[in-house]
């Protein structure tokens, strides 16, 4: 197989990272590496430490299989990320990358999120150009398609005025019939999900193809088995959107017919709420909420669990939980919105429930807890979900066939 030099451009890079699509970013260059191609990732860390103010908690050891990363490194400190939302492409950046390509001679250039860094992708001439939409970046000036109160935007309308509502720069650019970002022939599209390939149509966006993400195989041994798991597990940020909150609702109601324990895992702007309404509740002693874990601590707390909840709330795109979970064996009880029931569907061992519904998550619940002897079957299938579309090996055979043919 011809080995390909590739450019990788994200806002974010672990360990400087927010959320799944930079993890995602180091996934893919991990498996390219492994596979003997050459990656180079262009990102910008001082955003993260604007919006964290601090360096990560968990510091990043280079590994063989890393690729090469050039930090781009702010003229104008906290002022550039704003300008470059506020303008949509901040020059100087622009100019360090063009520059990078030059040097590199890469062969892809392959775009991810990269607000408040960059701006709007754009291809280069000669070069295998792409872009993954990890969110709802193209046709939503917050990528998220949330209002200020937390309610799903199906309409977009004043969207300068929601960003300003939100506490964030005003993206000038994308005013009135801006909205919606063009995108150059020559840079092809990547959904990882139908739902959101769907919706970037819908407003006259091409996608060139529908690719699903993938997670490394993280199970190992599963010493534990099927009919022991008595915890349910929620991993996530704890805010409204996500859920959490009809989550624990539906535990407590449930709470009397069924005996689980439930982990929720994470850090948010809810945890003192969610932590105030299980001892409210008298569940306290089944509830628990350590906040954040470490990525090992967390995996054998998940990989014990009858099930994994994704309550969400918003249009959920492809959350790398999910496929964790199912690497794990463990099945999914999540929402019926947007690109969870494609992951999700009862070949898996998975269950839905309309979200926000919690009458129908807590029957869900229950009828978990009395039906454990079905677990072991539950826990193949959602092992042989992963198995079939969610490795690496299956990921990358369509993303190298796909760069190949564009080449």
């Amino acid at each position: 197989m011809e080995t390909l030099k590739f450019l990788m451009i994200s806002t974010h890079f672990p360990p400087h990272h927010l959320g799944g699509d930079a993890v995602f970013v180091e996934y893919l260059s991990k498996e390219l590496v492994r596979r003997g191609h050459e990656v180079h990732v262009f990102h910008n860390p001082a955003i993260y430490k604007l919006l964290r103010s601090a360096n990560p908690a968990i510091p990043r050891t280079e590994g063989e299989l890393d690729a090469i990363r050039h930090q781009y490194s702010s003229s104008i400190g906290k002022y550039e990320p704003i300008m470059a939302l506020t303008l949509g492409r901040w020059g100087r950046a622009v100019s360090k990358l063009t520059e990078l390509e030059r040097e590199l001679n890469p062969d892809v250039i392959h775009w991810h999120n990269t607000r408040g860094f960059i701006g709007k992708p754009f291809p280069f001439p000669g070069r295998v150009s792409l872009h993954t939409s990890h969110d709802y970046m193209p046709v939503c000036p917050r990528s998220n398609l949330l209002k200020p109160g937390m309610n799903l935007c199906k309409d977009p309308k004043w969207c300068t005025v929601c960003c300003m509502r939100w506490g964030r720069p005003p993206q000038l650019w994308r005013t009135g019939r801006r909205r919606v970002l063009r995108f150059d022939d020559e840079l092809r599209v990547i959904s990882p999900s139908e739902f959101l390939a769907n919706r970037l149509k819908s407003e006259g966006i091409p996608v060139h193809k529908v690719l699903p993400l993938f997670v490394p195989d993280i199970s190992g041994n599963l010493p534990v088995t099927p009919h022991e798991r008595d915890t349910l597990v929620y991993i996530g940020l704890l805010d409204k959107h996500k859920g959490v909150d009809v989550l624990l609702n539906a535990f407590c109601k449930s709470s009397t017919k069924q005996g689980f324990k439930l982990w929720i895992i994470g850090e948010g702007p809810m945890k003192q709420r969610l932590a105030l309404k299980a001892e409210q509740s008298g569940v306290k002693e089944r509830v628990i909420i350590p906040g954040y874990l470490e990525r090992m601590e967390a995996e054998k707390i998940r990989m014990n669990a009858a099930a994994q909840i994704v309550p969400s709330v918003w249009y959920e795109n492809a959350p790398l939980t999910v496929m964790e979970a199912l690497s794990l064996g463990v099945p999914i009880i999540g929402s019926n919105i947007g690109g969870l029931p494609e992951m999700i569907g009862p070949e898996t061992g998975s269950e839905i429930f309309e979200p926000g519904d919690e009458a129908r998550l807590s029957e869900l619940i229950i009828s978990l807890w009395n039906r454990r002897s079905t677990l072991e079957e539950r826990c193949r299938r959602a092992r042989r979900t992963y198995e079939l579309r969610f490795t690496p090996e299956i990921h990358l055979a369509e993303y190298i066939r796909l760069v190949t043919a564009l080449g």
